[in-house]
Order: structure tokens, then sequence, then C-alpha cells
């Protein structure tokens, strides 16, 4: 089974259980720490990637960080289940779509605009007004610039990408001439 949608399955589980628990931003934010240092230390993705490394191994560290009062009994709980199903190494994933799930809960979404070059503030205001009338969200633009467009935008929305860059419709016309 494709590993998204798996991270996926596991993310709206717990989103889901203790959403209307106070302490799921808590819970969340205990997860997030988890997966950034997944990201970040080499000692900490081997012990959550390494299948070598026994359940009860892994649970243990865990279990030393609830006792430090690092985690949550819930997320120690979830983590478990995780360890159980041999999914922990997918702790990344799940933070993402639970990230995911959070904006939507809130009516926003993310867009990636890349541009030709950095746009003004009132470009970028009407980009989001742009695609918040598509989407009906409010929108979380995350920008960047790449020279190599020319001139315009593409923006990635989801799983859709709007190329409106020069580079783009000079490859779409290369593409109906050849």
């Amino acid at each position: 089974m494709n590993i998204q949608i798996v991270a996926k399955r596991y993310a709206g589980a717990l989103f889901y259980d203790v959403k209307e628990k106070k302490e799921f931003p808590k819970i969340w934010e205990e997860l997030s720490a988890l997966a950034g240092l997944v990201k970040t230390s080499p000692e900490f993705a081997n012990i959550v990637r390494n299948p070598i490394i026994t359940n009860e191994e892994k649970k243990a560290v865990f279990s030393a960080l609830k006792s430090d009062g690092k985690i949550s009994g819930t997320l120690f709980n979830f983590l478990s289940l995780l360890i159980e199903k041999k999914r922990l190494f997918l702790l990344g994933e799940i933070d993402a779509e639970i990230k995911k799930l959070i904006l939507k809960e809130n009516g926003e979404m993310e867009a990636e605009a890349v541009f030709a070059v950095k746009p003004g503030e009132k470009a970028r205001e009407e980009l989001e007004e742009k695609l918040s009338s598509i989407t009906g969200k409010k929108i979380l633009l995350k920008e960047s610039v790449d020279p190599r467009l020319i001139g315009g935008v593409k923006v990635r929305l989801g799983s859709i990408l709007y190329d409106a860059s020069i580079r783009g419709q000079l490859d779409r016309l290369k593409a109906e001439l050849v």
C-alpha cells in the first residue's frame, strides 16, 4: 500500500480521536518535535527507522520520554501502536498529514508559488485572493524565486500545478511545433 495513504489513515485516526480534547495542540506539538528530530538527529532517526532495533527497545525510548514528561500518554500510546504495526518510520509523513487536516479544519490551504522575480506585496496579495476565490479557503502562500521561469509564476495548489510562466508557455509551444 502507498506510504502516503497509510500515513493519511494513521494521521486521521490520531487527529479525529483527539481533536476535541484540550490536549490536542500539545500532542501535535510533541509529534511535530519528534518528526523534526528524525530529520535532524541521525541517532534518533536510526531508532525510528532501523528494523534491527526491537520493538521493546523502541518502546523503552518513548517510555523514557513519557516518564520525563516530554510526551503525553496519548502520544505514547499512538507511538506504541506505530511500533507494533511497524509503521514508526512514517512519523514525518503522519505529521505532514495532520498539518493538512488542521489546515482543512480551519478552512485554510497551503499553496507554493514560484516567481520569476521576487513579487511585490500587491502581486502577492492578488495571487492569494485569486487562489482563495478558486478554493474558497484562506491561502497560506509559500513563495520562492526561480529566474529560469523568465517571467510569470507557477503555483502548486494541492496536487494541481498552474503554470503561468513564460518558460512554461515556451515549452508548450515547442511541444506543439515539434
